[in-house]
């Protein structure tokens, strides 16, 4: 099954996930710390006899994959600026792609901006920090996070468009 169609489960403040089957839709409750450090991939047997994997997620905060589109402008290097992929997002950060990734250093300042795909095409500007430059990957980390629910952002992660 691939990456992308494996269902996740995010560990809670207590380090226990639930598991649900998505056959039967029974849950399980069980302690996640043993599988923090390694692959988090589980293959599971319900009591149903159905077979299914998941994904357990230690991340704190919900992560929602996206295809956004937007511009930055990096403060660090002469307010240079150009066009952006946001590839996941969540109220503390982002994973961004561009053309110009090679330009990028860690703590660079920017400012960015990208219109969300909810209904009401929603415009966001952010000021973020470059936490790490991967081959085709920047990540940022928010200079003022998003409460997750009481914000347009928020809402839009915690929430499925159709």
């Amino acid at each position: 099954m691939p990456e992308s169609k494996v269902p996740k489960t995010y560990v809670r403040p207590d380090n226990t996930a639930v598991l649900t089957c998505p056959h039967c839709k029974y849950q399980k409750v069980i302690l996640a710390n043993k599988f923090k450090g390694h692959n988090h991939k589980l293959k599971v047997k319900c009591r149903c006899q159905y077979v299914f994997m998941v994904f357990i997620e230690f991340r704190k905060r919900v992560r929602k994959k996206t295809f956004l589109r937007g511009t930055y402008i990096n403060h660090s290097q002469k307010d240079s600026s150009g066009y952006l992929v946001i590839e996941n997002i969540s109220v503390t950060g982002v994973a961004i792609s561009s053309v110009d990734v090679n330009k990028f250093k860690v703590g660079d300042e920017l400012s960015l901006e990208f219109t969300l795909d909810d209904e009401y095409g929603t415009e966001i500007k952010k000021e973020a920090i470059v936490r790490s430059v991967r081959q085709s990957i920047i990540g940022c980390d928010f200079e003022k996070p998003e409460d997750d629910f009481g914000s347009k952002l928020g809402y839009y992660i915690t929430h499925e468009y159709f």
